[in-house]
């Protein structure tokens, strides 16, 4: 919105995830380089602060970048010039510098890891975003939106969500914000044959075993044990988790958030076999 909505619109808008980059590459990224300037350098390469030129650029989670790189976007910040790697010739930069974090950059600049004055230099006009539990209501079109989404996705009629549903959706924390609501749906869509979304499909390890898919009737559960009646529901649970990944084990992992080790701890136990 911000870059939509400002003169810049017809200018580039581009984005870098800092934490997702090893130092070299981040700094090859945003400054370019000659040719022969390293190895694998064939030829000459425009920077994102070059392309960036009239524009926007945004720097997600700023917090990761090394502590040679603050100090060098420092200095491009304040000079509005840079140079390429392997180069001496100094190009302008103008681009708006657009930056977010998951982590409080003051409590960075304290513990040491942030530069202070790089701090004070992009902190000109700042927005927080509070978390998915303080916008509660966000969370219900949120996941409506995520399960419309994910019906056409995988091909399905899922929903709508049950008055229960909704009222457990609501009483989450998610303290991994729009990010796990939404896995939270997927999982849920891609393990659901269709119809309504109630509360089990949501959250299998805390729903009440009765409402388990393949689980016996309301009136035999009670002739279970708490343990045999949890046991069937995970195995069961595992079969269709698997079953709705096509049999490979990444993607079952993906889909209901349990670390590949541990997922293969639980297949064994259960006896679950795949080919992948």
């Amino acid at each position: 919105m911000i870059h939509g909505l400002s003169p810049r619109a017809d200018r580039p808008f581009l984005e870098v995830n800092c934490g997702g980059l090893a130092e070299s590459l981040l700094e090859s990224l945003l400054f370019g380089h000659e040719k022969g300037a390293f190895t694998g350098a064939g030829h000459a390469n425009a920077g994102y602060f070059e392309k960036a030129d009239g524009g926007n650029l945004f720097l997600d989670e700023i917090a990761d970048m090394s502590a040679k790189l603050q100090s060098s976007l420092l200095r491009v910040l304040q000079d509005h010039s840079f140079t390429r790697i392997g180069s001496t010739q100094p190009r302008q930069a103008d681009f708006r510098l657009i930056c977010a974090t998951n982590r409080p950059l003051l409590g960075e600049v304290k513990a040491g890891r942030f530069r202070e004055d790089l701090y004070y230099r992009i902190a000109v006009v700042t927005a927080t975003m509070p978390p998915l539990r303080e916008r509660s209501g966000d969370i219900v079109p949120l996941a409506t939106h995520f399960l419309d989404f994910y019906s056409a996705k995988f091909g399905k009629t899922c929903g709508p969500l049950t008055p229960a549903a909704l009222q457990a959706l609501e009483a989450r924390r998610w303290e991994g914000n729009v990010r796990q609501l939404q896995h939270c749906i997927e999982r849920a869509v891609a393990l659901h044959t269709g119809g309504p979304i109630d509360t089990l499909h949501l959250f299998p390890d805390g729903a009440p075993v009765a409402s388990a898919p393949n689980a016996a009737a309301p009136g035999a559960i009670t002739t279970l044990s708490y343990q045999d009646a949890r046991s069937n529901f995970e195995r069961d649970y595992f079969r269709q988790l698997l079953a709705a990944a096509g049999g490979n084990v990444s993607e079952a992992a993906r889909l209901s958030g349990i670390p590949r080790q541990n997922l293969y701890v639980r297949m064994k136990r259960w006896g679950i076999v795949t080919d992948q």
